[in-house]
């Protein structure tokens, strides 16, 4: 079974005869928390940790420390019947224009009308309104449709909503992006980043019978690039895992051509760690270290049960993540560089 174990411990040292009291390091183990499809952002000396809450609410966590949730905020609850009053899917917490706004996925109950809405508050700890739904059809103002997992992509003063949708009725998954003209408006058509089925590791399964399915975008900027990581082969999966797009240094956006998909996966599962995937990346309480949380199944059969983990990661000579494999549960790490110990 696994577990969450904290580490931070107090030994004695015996200097020259005289005992002493010296703090050992700072520890902690995998996963750190139940649940799945982890957000989470740094905002002053805060970790903000957004999830949903038994898919009928959204919860925001506050934490100094990044390998502890904190204090749970229940930031908005659905109303008893509607649109989006059910089923609510990976809820992203972002600052824009001196204000708060979470995107998440929400239904009546049918996996089929799931749509993207924005909630805007004062503050990230809420409370929250409803603010819109996203219109992520072909067409502004008409047939709106399925739309999951939306994330947010600011480049040369512009501003991009990227998520996972279907083409039309059918469940079939590809990643598109569309410009915003403010946080809870989209001002231009959709675009298909991708085809979901470049690689056999993309499929659901791994199986050339099953179909591709690329979900989970998640933007991330370094020394002047642009990085967007994607979760495929099905989340009910062990196979689940992360791929990656980058946009070429001059590249628009909203050119498909633009991005490049690598032809390996960046991390995938162990014979430990499995169904790995949905990850967001932030940075250690210094800011010396980058670290990559994300979800893994509990169980090898199919389905849902799951647990959050982080653990940090590097970067190449040619400026692309380098992630290793993901860590085996009760593994002990140290502390994101910077951790202060609180007992």
């Amino acid at each position: 079974m696994w577990f969450i174990a904290r580490i931070p411990i107090l030994g004695f040292a015996l200097l020259a005869g005289i005992g002493s009291l010296a703090a050992a390091p700072c520890e902690f183990a995998n996963p750190i928390a139940r649940g799945a499809d982890p957000w989470v952002v740094r905002h002053g000396s805060h970790y903000y940790w957004c999830q949903s809450e038994r898919n009928l609410a959204v919860a925001v966590y506050r934490s100094e420390r990044l390998d502890d949730l904190g204090a749970k905020f229940i930031v908005w609850k659905a109303p008893p019947s509607g649109r989006y009053s059910k089923e609510f899917w990976a809820p992203e917490l972002h600052s824009l224009d001196d204000r708060w706004f979470i995107y998440v996925a929400a239904s009546d109950g049918e996996n089929r009308n799931h749509r993207m809405i924005a909630l805007e508050a004062d503050a990230p700890t809420g409370p929250f309104a409803m603010k819109a739904e996203l219109q992520t059809g072909d067409t502004l103002g008409a047939t709106n449709r399925w739309a999951i997992d939306g994330t947010i992509l600011e480049r040369d003063g512009k501003r991009y909503f990227i998520w996972s949708g279907w083409e039309d009725e059918q469940d079939v998954q590809y990643l598109y992006i569309a410009l915003m003209s403010n946080p809870w408006t989209l001002s231009g058509p959709r675009l298909r980043l991708c085809a979901n089925n470049d690689h056999l590791w993309e499929h659901v399964a791994e199986s050339r019978d099953e179909r591709g399915l690329n979900e989970a975008p998640q933007v991330w900027q370094r020394e002047g690039r642009t990085f967007l990581f994607y979760s495929c082969s099905g989340s009910w999966e062990p196979t689940y895992k992360i791929g990656l797009l980058t946009l070429a240094p001059d590249g628009d956006p909203l050119r498909p051509a633009d991005w490049r998909k690598h032809p390996q996966p960046v991390f995938q599962s162990t014979a430990t760690t499995f169904g790995v995937g949905h990850g967001s990346i932030t940075a250690s309480p210094d800011g010396a270290e980058d670290w990559l949380a994300y979800h893994a199944k509990n169980d090898r059969a199919p389905g849902w049960r799951r647990s959050i983990f982080v653990q940090p990661f590097t970067w190449s000579d040619d400026n692309l993540p380098v992630f290793g494999p993901p860590v085996a549960p009760g593994t002990k790490l140290p502390c994101p560089s910077g951790t202060v110990w609180t007992d």
